[in-house]
């Protein structure tokens, strides 16, 4: 009777290691996608804008707009970058996170694995969004550049936050249009000159993510990408960025912002890890 008992056990164990081993090669089998939490914040003036730590960043969607001309012009810059820094830390985390997912599909095709259904769809998605086939390609222009660089051409483009495509339309870099399709906004800047269009957004992120997407697939920016994924520094991928402005001194301009605010110390923060959401074998097992 005993051994019966004892036979029924180690069964017992065995079909569990089984069924353990099973959801395991299950939750191995895709890639899981890291969630974001962000808080969405009203804007109705300056003193909506939350102060961020330069180690661990709340995620914020700021809904409306502010006039930063009517700032104080020694709060503005700092209060502009705070506006400002969590769209652009959002975005980077999100292209990191998919090149992560790129990565791990080509791990699994190197090893000769089979490939989920929703990496599947997931790649062949990005290959169109990218408008490239390779995978080493399509790496190089998802890898997003420092936090500080966009900021710069942000100040560059918006002038703090002055600008009336920013604070009418959440353009803030400046990005045309030259599409109907698009949504957009009419400008003349002088009197007599051809009708141009800047594009306008939902959100600032929205703005940052479109501005990413369009340095990533550009030709002219295929030298800027290089240097981007050999871990270039804002100062050194300047050097590539000649063709985003008509400005002969615009990279002179961009050097100066850079230093003088004290940018680069921004390319080191990180969005505080509560509210980032990364499913665990754990939670898989319990939820699954």
């Amino acid at each position: 009777m005993l051994r019966i008992i004892r036979d029924l056990i180690y069964f017992a164990f065995f079909i569990f290691a089984l069924y353990l081993f099973a959801k395991t090669e299950k939750f191995n089998s895709r890639y899981w996608p890291v969630e974001i939490k962000i808080r969405d914040v009203k804007l109705t003036h300056s003193d909506s804008i939350i102060n961020q730590s330069d180690s661990a960043l709340i995620p914020v969607n700021y809904i409306g707009s502010i006039d930063f001309r009517s700032v104080n012009p020694e709060k503005r810059k700092d209060l502009f970058i705070q506006h400002l820094l969590p769209a652009i830390v959002i975005t980077r985390e999100r292209l990191l996170d998919d090149l992560h997912h790129v990565e791990f599909i080509e791990g699994r095709i190197v090893k000769k694995k089979a490939i989920s259904d929703f990496d599947s769809v997931f790649i062949v998605g990005m290959k169109r969004k990218y408008e490239t086939d390779s995978i080493t390609e399509l790496k190089r222009r998802i890898y997003p550049h420092p936090v500080s660089l966009a900021l710069t051409q942000a100040v560059l483009e918006s002038g703090w936050g002055t600008s009336s495509i920013f604070r009418n339309g959440n353009n803030i870099f400046g990005i045309m249009s030259f599409s109907s399709d698009d949504s957009r906004s009419l400008i003349q800047f002088q009197t007599g000159d051809d009708e141009r269009y800047l594009r306008t957004y939902s959100s600032v992120i929205e703005s940052v993510e479109h501005y990413y997407l369009l340095i990533s697939k550009l030709s002219s920016y295929k030298r800027f990408r290089q240097k981007r994924w050999e871990g270039g520094t804002s100062p050194e991928l300047l050097q590539y960025m000649g063709s985003y402005h008509e400005s002969d001194q615009y990279e002179e301009m961009a050097q100066s912002i850079i230093a003088s605010n004290n940018l680069e110390h921004f390319d080191n923060v990180a969005i505080d890890p509560k509210y980032m959401k990364t499913l665990t074998l754990k939670s898989f097992l319990m939820k699954y």
